[in-house]
């Protein structure tokens, strides 16, 4: 097993590139979408629209759990 200080310098690095990968991901995903649905349209940053369309999926899917579980 490696010493105490090895395992704790692989995981700075690997908070480290995580953060920059959010980044990355973040500044690729800001600039402004615009999104036409029927009679609605609005312009946002894509990361929010993404954003909302996940918590949205995630919402539908945890209800629809919880349907089938009281069957």
């Amino acid at each position: 097993m490696s010493p105490p200080s090895k395992s704790r310098h692989y995981r700075l690095v690997a908070i480290l590139v995580l953060i920059l990968l959010l980044v990355l991901i973040i500044w690729q995903n800001s600039q402004t979408t615009t999104l036409s649905l029927l009679f609605f349209s609005a312009e946002l940053p894509l990361m929010i629209w993404l954003g909302l369309f996940l918590v949205i999926g995630v919402l539908l899917g945890v209800a629809l759990a919880c349907s089938y579980r009281r069957r």
